[in-house]
C-alpha cells in the first residue's frame, strides 16, 4: 500500500496558490466614522463601498465651457478644525493689539503727566488747548537744533495761534477777558492789529500761560518773517522759492517738495510779530516785568530789521513803563535823567528798583550797539554806582534752594505721577525798591563792567580796559561756584547769567590781551599797573603766557559748567514764563 502511493505521479493545481493581483490591489471598505480626510471619489470602479451621484464630486474639469463648477472646500470633517484655527487666530490677534494700543495710552499719559510735573500749564485751559501748548513747547525746544539740526517754526507757530485762538475765545477759555477800555468792542491800531485784552479777572497761572502763549507766537513769526504759506498744498516756502512776477528768477524747488508755490496761491505764513508783543504792551493785567520784556523783544527784532530809530523808542517805552511802577511818592525825575537815562545821585537813591535799572541797561546797550558810545557809557558807570550804593539787607541771605532728590523707588514714582502738579508761584515782579541780600559782587555787575571793558577797549585799547574784563572774570567765576542771588533773580537765574558773564569775559580777554600784545602796548620790559581796581601787573612775556594759560583753564571750566547746565534742563523745553529763545 505505502509503495503504490510512493509511486502515483503527482497532480499539478490549477489553481495559482496566490490570489489574482486584482484582487489584492482592490479598495477595502473604510468606515463612516473615520475621520482622516480622504477623496470623495473612489478611485477604482470596483470600490466595495456605494458611490452616491448627489455627492460626487468632479475628478476632472471641463476643458472646454464658459464656467467651471466650483468644488466644496469644507467638509463635515474639516469644518470644526478651521473654526478652532479660525478662533485662535483672531484671539492671538486681538489681544496682542489690544496690550499694544494700551501700553501706548499708559506711556503717553505717563509722559505728559511727568511733563506737567516739569513744566506744568494752568488748569483752567481745556485739554485742546494744553496739548497744543505741550506740542509747541516740544517741537521748540533747542536740543532739536543739535539732534535735527533745526526748529520747525511752522508747526510751532500753527500749534500756538491755534492755543491763542482759544484762549481768546469766550465760548472756550477766554471767559472774562474784556477789552481795555471796558466798552466790550474791539480796539484796533493801525498797522499793528488789535490791543490786548484786560486779563486782570483771570488768575495768575491763566495770565501765565496766556503770557507765555502770545510770546511763543511773536516769537515764531520772526522766525517765519521771510517764508508764505501756500494756501493749496498748506506747505510753508521760502520767498525764493515762489514763482511769480515779483520774483523773476526763483530758486529751484528742493524733491520733497509736491508742489511749486505760485504767487497767486501764497500768503504770509505768520501776522507780523508787532501783532502779538502789541497784546501785551497795550493789555491789561500783565506784571511790569512781562511788559518790559515784551517791549525789549520788540526793540530787539527792531534792531534786527535795522531799525535802530524805533527801537530806541521802544526802549524808551520799556523804560517809562518801568518809572510807572515806581513806590507811590516817588519822583521819577528825582531818579533818572529824562533825557540822558543816567541815573542820578540823590536822596531818593534808595528807592531804585530793579526794573528801572535793567531798562536803563537795555537802553544804554542799544546806544553802545549802535556806536554812540557817549551816550551809553554814562549810563552804564551810573547803573553800576547804584548797584554797588544799594543797601544791603539786615537780615541773613536764605540757604541755598536745592532740588531735592528722588531716591527713585517705586513708591516715589508713584507718588509722582498721583500728585497733583504744581504751577510755579508769581516770580518778583521788580517794583520794589532794590534790596542786596549780601555785600558780595553779583553776575549783574559783572556784566556791566564787561559792557564798560567793551567799550573803553572799542574807543582806545588799553590796559584800563583789560582791567575791566579781568574783575569782570574774576566775579563771574566766583559766582558760578557759589550764586549770590539779589531780591529780583533767584539762584538759577543768577547761576545762568554768571556762565554767560563767564563765557564772554573770557572771550573779551583772550582777544584784549592778544591785541594789546601784537601792538606793543604790552611786552617785555615794560610794566605797569591796570587803572581800575588794583589788577595785576604784566611785567615780561611769561606773565603774557601765565594769563593765556589762565585763560585756557577758564574755558575748559566754562565748558564742562555747560554740559552740567545742559543734563540739568529739563526735556519739556521751556518752563512757564521763561520767555522763548530767539
Amino acid at each position: 500500500m505505502l509503495s503504490q502511493r510512493a509511486t502515483t505521479p503527482r497532480i499539478l493545481s490549477i489553481r495559482p496558490l496566490r490570489p489574482p493581483s486584482s484582487l489584492q490591489n482592490a479598495s477595502k471598505p473604510r468606515l463612516f466614522t473615520q475621520n482622516s480626510p480622504l477623496l470623495l471619489i473612489a478611485q477604482r470602479s470596483n470600490a466595495l463601498r456605494p458611490q452616491l451621484p448627489y455627492l460626487t464630486q468632479p475628478a476632472f474639469q471641463r476643458a472646454n465651457g464658459p464656467s467651471q463648477q466650483l468644488a466644496r472646500l469644507l467638509s463635515t470633517e474639516t469644518r470644526t478644525y478651521v473654526k478652532e484655527q479660525t478662533w485662535l487666530a483672531v484671539k492671538w490677534t486681538v489681544i496682542p493689539c489690544t496690550i499694544l494700543a494700551l501700553a501706548t495710552i499708559v506711556y503717553f499719559g505717563i509722559s505728559i503727566e511727568l511733563e506737567e510735573h516739569e513744566n506744568p500749564t494752568p488748569d483752567e485751559w481745556t485739554l485742546l488747548t494744553r496739548h497744543g501748548v505741550r506740542g509747541a513747547r516740544h517741537f521748540a525746544q533747542p536740543r532739536l537744533l543739535e539732534t535735527a539740526g533745526f526748529i520747525d517754526w511752522a508747526k510751532v507757530g500753527s500749534r500756538l495761534r491755534a492755543a491763542l485762538s482759544r484762549l481768546e475765545d469766550p465760548a472756550i477759555d477766554g471767559k472774562g477777558l474784556t477789552e481795555p477800555a471796558g466798552e466790550g468792542e474791539e480796539i484796533v491800531i493801525e498797522g499793528v492789529g488789535r490791543a490786548g485784552f484786560d486779563i486782570s479777572a483771570k488768575s495768575w497761572a491763566w495770565r501765565a500761560g496766556y503770557y507765555e502763549v502770545v510770546m511763543g507766537c511773536a516769537a515764531a513769526a520772526e522766525h517765519l518773517d521771510s517764508m508764505v504759506r501756500d494756501k493749496i498744498s498748506g506747505g510753508v516756502f521760502q520767498k525764493e522759492f515762489v514763482v511769480g512776477p515779483s520774483n523773476p528768477d526763483p530758486r529751484p524747488i528742493p524733491a520733497y517738495f509736491n508742489v511749486t508755490p505760485l504767487e497767486e496761491n501764497v500768503a504770509p505764513a505768520s501776522p507780523p510779530p508787532e501783532t502779538f508783543y502789541m497784546r501785551i504792551l497795550t493789555g491789561k493785567g500783565f506784571t511790569t516785568k512781562q511788559k518790559m520784556e515784551a517791549a525789549r523783544a520788540y526793540a530787539n527784532w527792531l534792531d534786527f530789521k535795522n531799525l535802530p530809530e524805533s527801537a530806541e523808542e521802544m526802549y524808551r517805552w520799556s523804560l517809562d513803563i518801568a518809572k510807572s511802577a515806581l513806590p507811590l511818592g516817588v519822583d521819577p525825575d528825582e531818579l533818572i535823567d529824562s533825557n540822558t537815562a543816567v541815573l542820578k545821585r540823590s536822596q531818593a537813591s534808595s528807592q531804585i528798583t530793579p526794573n528801572l535799572l535793567r531798562a536803563s541797561t537795555d537802553l544804554a546797550t542799544h546806544y553802545a550797539t549802535n556806536g554812540n558810545v557817549t551816550a551809553a557809557l554814562p549810563i552804564l558807570l551810573s547803573v553800576l554806582r547804584a548797584r554797588r550804593s544799594t543797601s544791603v539787607s539786615p537780615f541773613p541771605p536764605p540757604p541755598s534752594s536745592q532740588p531735592q532728590e528722588s531716591t527713585g523707588g517705586a513708591l516715589d514714582i508713584i507718588y509722582s505721577l498721583f500728585s497733583k502738579p504744581k504751577f510755579p508761584s508769581p516770580p518778583p515782579s521788580g517794583d520794589n525798591p532794590l534790596i542786596r541780600i549780601s555785600d558780595k559782587p553779583t553776575c549783574e555787575e559783572s556784566a556791566l563792567m564787561l559792557y564798560i571793558g567793551e567799550i573803553l577797549f572799542a574807543s582806545t585799547p588799553s590796559k584800563e580796559s583789560l582791567g575791566w574784563t579781568k574783575q569782570a572774570v574774576t566775579i563771574a567765576g566766583a559766582n558760578l561756584s557759589h550764586p549770590t542771588p539779589t531780591a529780583d533773580v533767584d539762584e538759577g537765574e543768577e547761576k545762568r547769567k554768571c556762565m554767560e558773564c563767564l563765557a564772554t569775559g573770557v572771550r573779551n580777554w583772550e582777544v584784549m590781551l592778544n591785541r594789546l600784545t601784537s601792538t606793543g602796548e604790552i611786552d617785555a620790559g615794560k610794566s605797569g599797573w591796570f587803572s581800575w581796581g588794583g589788577g595785576p601787573r604784566i611785567d615780561s612775556r611769561i606773565e603774557v603766557e601765565e594769563e593765556k594759560t589762565q585763560i585756557e583753564a577758564l574755558k575748559d571750566k566754562v565748558a564742562r559748567e555747560r554740559i552740567h547746565h545742559q543734563a540739568k534742563t529739563p526735556i519739556g523745553a521751556l518752563a512757564p514764563n521763561a520767555g522763548w529763545s530767539r
